[in-house]
């Protein structure tokens, strides 16, 4: 690693710029294996238990911060950081709704490196892969999709040297893991392309950053490279920009430094991109408009160009949009956020031409306000909808307070098919509690 990777400055990233740290959006991986190949489930009492019409464990809040989702084989996986031994958790589910992990798998089971936070999911056509910030390093599994797992814990990077948020997209022959690298100056982005085996496949760590400080790294695959997003300090340290830069496959870095994508007066931060099938749709929290937060977009060729340099308004409404997450299908993609605009956090979405058309300009709701806020959702699409998991408590992201996952299936044409919300988080051991908690006005 390079020499200015010394002692940790997360003292520098936390207190100057980015506040506490928060999960990036999910990447939304576009390979998917037929659902015909996603084979008999693993996990045959659950079967069972659904054909007996058991039950399922109560809901309980056992997440920390939002989760993020990935679909293959016919399944989602959705991961989040729960308050359990391991600390990373997933459930897998069928695209009719059926909770195939009623209790949550525990995703790290390394003996020692026993704590994660942060976790990333991507399918890589055959098995997802997960990926998380352990303290140490960034560690991960892998989960086939009919629950055969999870895997050995594998190590991507050990180093107290890194920290924050973990990216991951795949191709069907590897995966780039995107990480921040902390030093006395800063902290930079920088990525390890690991195999389908999780086996490391760079010698050395993938700079890919040059500014003081950066981070909130989101990565999305085109079939022949990377791109890899996040916010930069090159706007200043209170106005930072959304910078990007494309990797090859092979691990050729084709901009040291990356290249602008959102630059604009104030703040634009928590990027996260997916890859349309004709370009990269880039998406951020948005502060140009004075004190809320608006979501904004670009999109961006397989060349590096960028089409909507000001940048594309998704959301305006009043109150704060934030915390964005995008997935694509077809010629549209969903655009999901953490939005304020009546009081409480709720999840909505608008959607987004292949054009750059915006056909929600006032968005949508999504979540149903089952608990006081709804809020830092992902998506992912498969199987003809979308899935969009979120965090949900009768208080907002209030940091290590555990919270419940909840999440909605939603349909090209905006109808939200979950009501009530599906519920991720549940436990026959944790202490009991209600979903439905008074709200927080």
């Amino acid at each position: 690693m390079r020499q200015a990777m010394r002692a940790r400055s997360a003292g520098l990233w936390v207190g100057v710029l980015f506040g506490v740290l928060v999960s990036a959006c999910g990447v939304d991986s576009e390979l998917m294996a037929p659902e015909g190949e996603a084979g008999e489930e693993a996990v045959s009492t659950v079967e069972a238990a659904h054909s007996r019409n058991e039950p399922l464990p109560e809901p309980r809040p056992t997440a920390l911060f939002g989760p993020k989702v990935a679909y293959g084989g016919g399944k989602y996986l959705v991961v989040w950081q729960d308050v359990r031994d391991g600390g990373i958790y997933g459930a897998r589910m069928k695209p009719d709704g059926t909770l195939l992990d009623p209790e949550g798998l525990r995703l790290n089971t390394h003996p020692e490196r026993d704590f994660g936070r942060n976790p990333n999911v991507a399918f890589n056509g055959k098995d997802f892969v997960v990926v998380w910030d352990s303290t140490d390093g960034v560690d991960g599994t892998r989960l086939a999709p009919n629950g055969a797992g999870p895997g050995p814990v594998f190590t991507v990077i050990s180093s107290g040297e890194v920290s924050g948020d973990v990216g991951i997209a795949c191709s069907r022959k590897l995966c780039l893991v995107t990480f921040n690298v902390d030093s006395d100056e800063g902290s930079d982005i920088a990525g390890l392309r690991i195999g389908p085996d999780g086996s490391r496949l760079d010698d050395t760590v993938i700079f890919i950053s040059d500014s003081p400080v950066t981070g909130e790294s989101a990565v999305a695959w085109d079939g022949k490279q990377f791109l890899v997003v996040w916010t930069d300090s090159a706007g200043g340290l209170d106005t930072p920009d959304i910078y990007g830069a494309r990797v090859k496959e092979n691990g050729t870095l084709l901009e040291r430094g990356g290249f602008p994508i959102g630059a604009a007066p104030g703040m634009q931060r928590t990027p996260a991109v997916t890859w349309t099938g004709r370009r990269f749709l880039v998406v951020w929290g948005d502060m140009r408009n004075g004190t809320d937060w608006d979501v904004f977009g670009a999109r961006v060729r397989s060349d590096g160009r960028v089409d909507d340099p000001a940048g594309l308004p998704i959301s305006t409404e009043p109150g704060d949009q934030r915390f964005p997450g995008v997935a694509h299908h077809n010629s549209k993609s969903l655009v999901v956020w953490d939005d304020t605009r009546a009081g409480p956090h709720r999840i909505w979405g608008a959607r987004v031409e292949e054009d750059g058309d915006v056909r929600d300009p006032t968005g949508f709701a999504i979540s149903g306000g089952e608990l006081g806020n709804e809020f830092r959702p992902a998506v992912a699409y498969g199987s003809d909808r979308f899935l969009v998991p979120y965090a949900a408590s009768s208080v907002a992201d209030e940091p290590f307070t555990p919270n419940f996952i909840l999440g909605k299936r939603v349909k090209h044409d905006t109808r939200v098919m979950d009501t009530p919300a599906l519920v991720f988080t549940r436990s026959t051991s944790e202490p009991a509690a209600s979903l439905v908690e008074p709200r927080s006005e």
